[in-house]
Order: structure tokens, then sequence, then C-alpha cells
């Protein structure tokens, strides 16, 4: 009895096991998806822990996330609770983990916060304000704007990241991969996992999200439907954090921490001009 009690908890924490990882080399790519050109995913950012990447490019990555305006990142709750944004960069426009390429990008970070209410699973759902503006470029860097619909359960979906490609063989690239995966009936979903505001995706097999995966985007119709929450660590389907359910939230930070920015950069400037005159009037 013991045993078997033992059994089913094991499989519970399988079931729920956060996509990520304190550190997991370079060797992390989406199991069984297929290698995806950044123009398909140009939205795709990369959560990177610095001290990891300082030693060897590409190594300090842990996370994903999805590119929403000029200076915001949409990611899960659980890849910055318990991180310093002063030691992680954000890196956009490149397709490899570990190379250089003449459209990537890295961006400090100036601010972060998840939901309030974010508790284990539920509310899984993170904002990242980059120190600069990410400016879009053609096939490289652009905006994915956020999912407000219902969908319907077979919709076709893009999954994308650099999670690892096989849970016991490490594959030989770093390249960002891809899955088309389709959305669960809503009840199944409420019944494997339980968790308000999630919407699930995926086959009952061997492919799906892992580990690095984690707080990157699930595109269905052009837009950002959700982020990759949790899930099973064997594949088959799992949970995402749904952006129709997160929408208000998203948008009221977003305008309130960018009209926070702007007010600083005022400030800013204003003290400049102020300094100025002071200066041009003392040599008067």
């Amino acid at each position: 009895m013991l045993m078997l009690l033992s059994a089913i908890l094991i499989i519970h924490i399988i079931l729920l096991f956060p996509l990520t990882l304190a550190y997991i080399g370079n060797e992390t790519r989406i199991i069984n998806g297929f290698d995806c050109d950044l123009e398909q995913v140009p939205y795709q950012a990369s959560l990177r822990r610095l001290s990891h990447d300082r030693k060897r490019l590409g190594s300090g990555h842990y996370c994903g996330g999805s590119i929403l305006s000029r200076r915001v990142i949409v990611t899960a709750a659980h890849c910055i609770k318990g991180e310093n944004p002063k030691t992680t960069l954000v890196v956009i426009g490149n397709k490899y983990l570990n190379l250089r390429s003449r459209t990537m990008k890295v961006f400090k970070i100036s601010q972060w916060l998840s939901h309030k209410e974010y508790h284990r699973y539920r509310n899984d759902i993170g904002l990242i304000f980059t120190a600069g503006d990410m400016e879009p470029e053609y096939g490289a860097v652009a905006f994915l704007p956020l999912n407000t619909e219902q969908l319907h359960e077979g919709t076709r979906c893009l999954l994308s990241g650099w999670g690892r490609s096989d849970h016991f063989i490490a594959s030989s690239t770093n390249s960002l991969q891809g899955l088309i995966v389709p959305i669960i009936n809503a009840e199944t979903c409420d019944k494997l996992f339980h968790i308000p505001g999630t919407i699930c995706a995926g086959f009952d097999t061997t492919t799906g999200p892992s580990f690095g995966d984690s707080g990157g985007p699930l595109r269905c119709d052009d837009k950002l439907a959700a982020v990759v929450s949790v899930g099973r660590v064997s594949g088959g389907p799992s949970a995402y954090s749904s952006m129709q359910y997160h929408a208000n939230w998203i948008n009221e930070q977003s305008n309130s921490l960018y009209n926070g920015i702007l007010s600083l950069r005022s400030f800013c400037i204003q003290r400049e001009v102020v300094l100025a005159f002071i200066i041009y009037v003392a040599f008067i």
C-alpha cells in the first residue's frame, strides 16, 4: 500500500513539473520538434543567466519569452520568481543559442514582475521590461499580439523554444525548435491539471515542451495564445497560461510600467535641460 501511494505521488509530481531547470547546459530543445527558422518566430526571446552566458555563450539559457511590444516580454512567473533581473539578460533576433548573428540583440532588464496571485501553477504569468527598445527587424524581430478570443478544440498552434530535444540523450545543436500541437478540450484539460486560466495543447505521445521551454510562446492564428507553464516530463498534453484569461492584467501592468518609464525619461530630460540652463547662465 505504501509503495502504491509513493508511486501515485511521484506521478502527480511529474504531471505538474515546471519546465525549467537551474542549469541544463547548452543542449536544450523541444522534444521531437523540427528545426525552426527565425522568420517563423521572430517574436521569440531567450532568458539567460549572465554568469553562465559569460563562460559559454548560450549556456545561460533557462526560459523563453515572447516580444509583446518595444519594451515588454511576456513569460511565465516561475521563470522570474527567485531570479535576479540585474543578472538576467534578454536575447532576441537569434536562432542559435551558442552562435552570434547580425540580427542578435541583447538587452538588460529594467524591471520585471509576476502576477501578485501567482502560487505554484496558478496565474503563472510574468512581464519583463527591457532597458532599451526592441526595434522590429524584418525576419528577425517582431511583436506578437495577444489572443483575446476563446480557442477551439483542435486548433493547430505553434510551440517554439530551445527546450531539451531528448530527456536522456543530448542533441548536438542549439538550434531553435518548433512543434505543431492541437488545442485540447477544455474539460479534459481541467481534469488533467485543475488550474484556472490554463489551456492544454499537445498529444499523448513523446512530443511537447521540455526543460528550458518554460515561458515560451504558443502561437495560435498568428497571436500569442499562451505561454508554456507546466507539463508532463515524458510528453503528452501540457499546460499553458492563457493570454485570454490574463489579457486584462497584462495590459494594465504594461501600460502602468510603460508610463512609469516615460515619466522617468521625462524627469531625466527636464533635469538635463535645467542643468544646461544653469551652466549657460553661469557663463554669461
